[in-house]
């Protein structure tokens, strides 16, 4: 209880200071949006092509940029933690009597609830554009989980960066060199319109296994299998991302 207390109070401190800035709303957003009205309209017609199940490419492309909204908020949250580091607030929360782990936790669980209400607001923008979700309000409750677990397993692409160059321009730009990622996976074109190299790359990427998921939900209906697979793939990422996340934070918390 004591650790959930603290991970409670360190959480809602995260989640204020970055919600009190408008222009962290309107970054993050901005990006997906612009992909979603764009790119629905101006390849609309590449939906007749094989490989497409959904009867419109706004409904294909709705999930991947969901996901790409969770990229976006995911790489901010090393940056906060550095701005403690420099400002000596993190020095003030490590001679408290508290447990490590909630520093790093108290970010993540704000995290979780800020992606998934990201990934709400896409969802809704591409209903009023005129994408259908299948699967109702279950459906959408789905969407929103997959997408908070997702961007609190994709944390230690931002944290691990931070923690080891101690420098919020360099790790600005090493988390997005993980943007190829996205762009490689299903959020824009079936796996089947992919070379063959491409498909290698996404039987290994779990970013696809999070959006095929996420579109089943939206598009097909509920498949446990898509489900499965998608929360296996954020599981192997979660424990990856966060052992490497552990090490550099202890790596900077002794030196």
């Amino acid at each position: 209880m004591g650790l959930a207390y603290e991970i409670f109070l360190l959480g809602r401190r995260s989640f204020l200071r970055w919600a009190r800035v408008p222009g962290n709303w309107l970054g993050t957003l901005f990006f997906p949006f612009l992909q979603l009205f764009i790119f629905s309209q101006l390849f609309k017609d590449i939906i007749q092509l094989p490989g497409f199940e959904e009867s419109s490419y706004l409904a294909y492309l709705a999930p991947g940029q969901i996901v790409f909204a969770v990229f976006l908020g995911v790489s901010w949250i090393g940056i906060n933690l550095l701005m403690d580091y420099h400002s000596g607030y993190l020095d003030k929360l490590r001679v408290t009597p508290i447990n490590r782990l909630s520093i790093l936790f108290g970010e993540m669980v704000p995290l979780f609830f800020t992606c998934a209400l990201m990934g709400g607001v896409i969802l809704v923008t591409s209903l009023v554009l005129g994408a259908r979700l299948v699967t109702g309000i279950p459906g959408a409750i789905g969407i929103l989980v997959l997408s908070g677990l997702f961007a609190v397993a994709w944390a230690g692409t931002s944290f691990v960066p931070a923690l080891l160059t101690k420098n919020e321009q360099a790790a600005g730009t090493l988390s997005l060199l993980f943007f190829p990622l996205a762009f490689m996976s299903t959020a824009f074109v079936p796996v089947e319109r992919m070379p063959d190299w491409l498909q290698v790359v996404n039987d290994w990427n779990p970013i696809s296994y999070v959006i095929e998921a996420e579109r089943g939900l939206m598009s097909t209906g509920f498949d446990a299998g898509q489900v499965t697979r998608a929360l296996i793939a954020i599981a192997i990422l979660f424990v990856v991302t966060q052992a490497a996340t552990i090490w550099a934070f202890r790596r900077l918390t002794t030196a």
